[in-house]
């Protein structure tokens, strides 16, 4: 009898060891849970309505994502916790007690400025649990890049002409514009690889079909080229066959690799209609044409090759792309074979002219030649660009003189056009050169580009012949 009760004592002892030794470690793994773990009861009214919920249990990772310790929430409601909270706290965690259905939630504490992703479900009568983590610098990183996706998008639709962009080396199309559409006939096919590329039907003037590898975008994508171009009869879906011309160029890293591709695609029907006719007009529409392919590739791969990163490059390549289609707008407002200087200068400058009183404008009225419309037009997006960072216009009395002149005369006849700041920062002279300060010494139709930086302000004076200035 004395051995059978010491033999029951034992096994009622180990039997109770084993329950605190699974208490305890399932305590460890609640308190050792990087994600926050609470544990609730909801509060109904006289009439059973869930109108607040008491939290019964938590970990220490719930107090440090929400700062409040569990000592000082435990046994009180989530109104007294957090007495602004919004109601969407208390209605989806009553929805998961009365239905017993779990559910995924995204939600945002004001008071915190924190979001939280979540998973609740029904534990017991009135008892539910929560596990949960902080997502606010996801959520923020998330909608930064769909801004500047969205940025970028509403840019590429100003500019003239049709634009695709792809990684490399897969070819996957990544981005197109509505100008694109227009051309195609249809929105833009994002194809995952350059194999898919059989979706874009065209023609050789030989009446053979352009196969996929061909194309501008398939050969710099895969590392074949670095440059391509081609000019196709495409196949619309309404089944017109229209005449675009494809150039494309590639986009590398700051090591040299291939990062991506890009391609311009324009509308050439009118110039092939007319090479039987109007040979002279013909070549001058392509050289134009392909100025304006070279400026768009060039602004892009230079861009996207010497920005610091890639949120860096979208602003950048945004910005002159808005310039290249500002300068395009002036042409085609008012005549295709050139533009006035002073309404390039405006067209560029006033987006940062915030007074009105910015710029002090001097000198003729004068046309220019289409060329020369786009070039001016992007060195003064380069200069007022520096400036509103660095220079004059980055304080409220900073201004800006520009003068602009003709001297000589016959076929010695030059243009002098002269940007001064004034009223500025203490000017100190760039330790790089970039892609926009490249661009600016490029200067106008082969001339001269005097760029300088005294302490008072920067100064830069372009000079170039005029017969060059109004034929380009």
């Amino acid at each position: 009898m004395i051995l059978h009760e010491r033999a029951q004592n034992s096994r009622l002892r180990a039997e109770q060891a084993a329950r605190v030794a699974e208490a305890t470690h399932w305590r460890n793994l609640f308190t050792q849970l990087r994600e926050g773990f609470v544990v609730g009861e909801v509060i109904r009214d006289d009439q059973g309505r869930v109108t607040d919920w008491r939290y019964l249990e938590m970990n220490s990772a719930w107090g440090d994502l929400i700062g409040i310790s569990p000592e000082q929430a435990i046994g009180r409601t989530i109104r007294e916790v957090l007495p602004d909270v919004e109601d969407a706290w208390v209605e989806e965690f009553a929805h998961v007690v009365e239905t017993g259905e779990p559910i995924t939630l995204m939600r945002y504490l004001s008071k915190l400025d924190r979001w939280y992703e979540g998973r609740a479900q029904k534990l017991g009568r009135d008892i539910f649990t929560v596990l949960f983590l902080e997502v606010t610098e996801r959520v923020k990183a998330e909608r930064a890049a769909r801004a500047q996706q969205a940025q970028l998008l509403t840019v590429m639709e100003s500019v003239p002409i049709g634009i695709l962009l792809a990684e490399a080396p897969s070819g996957r199309i990544l981005m197109g514009n509505r100008r694109l559409a227009e051309i195609l006939g249809h929105d833009t096919l994002y194809a995952t690889s350059s194999n898919a590329y059989t979706d874009f039907i065209a023609y050789h003037a030989d009446g053979r079909c352009v196969d996929a590898s061909e194309y501008p975008l398939a050969q710099v994508s895969s590392g074949a080229c670095d440059r391509s171009s081609i000019e196709v009869q495409y196949q619309r879906p309404d089944g017109e066959r229209r005449w675009i011309a494809i150039a494309g160029e590639a986009i590398k890293d700051g090591q040299g690799e291939l990062v991506g591709a890009v391609v311009a695609i324009s509308d050439i029907g009118i110039r092939k209609n007319a090479d039987a006719q109007q040979d002279v007009l013909n070549r001058e529409l392509s050289h134009r044409l392909k100025n304006t392919l070279t400026l768009v590739q060039a602004i892009a791969a230079q861009t996207l090759r010497n920005a610091p990163d890639i949120e860096a490059a979208r602003d950048a390549l945004a910005a002159r792309l808005v310039a290249l289609g500002k300068a395009h707008d002036i042409l085609l407002a008012g005549h295709i074979d050139g533009a006035c200087v002073r309404e390039i200068v405006h067209g560029a400058l006033d987006l940062h002219d915030d007074t009105g009183l910015r710029f002090q404008l001097d000198g003729p009225s004068l046309s220019v030649g289409p060329s020369t419309t786009l070039s001016l037009g992007l060195i003064l997006h380069e200069l007022g660009t520096n400036s509103t960072k660095y220079g004059a216009l980055s304080v409220p009395g900073g201004i800006v003189s520009i003068d602009w002149s003709i001297e000589g005369v016959g076929t010695e006849a030059a243009f002098r056009f002269t940007w001064r700041e004034r009223g500025g920062p203490t000017v100190k002279p760039p330790t790089r050169i970039g892609f926009g300060s490249r661009l600016i010494q490029r200067g106008l139709s082969g001339g001269d580009v005097v760029l300088a930086y005294p302490r008072d302000g920067v100064t830069c004076t372009l000079t170039t012949l005029l017969t060059g200035l109004r034929s380009g």
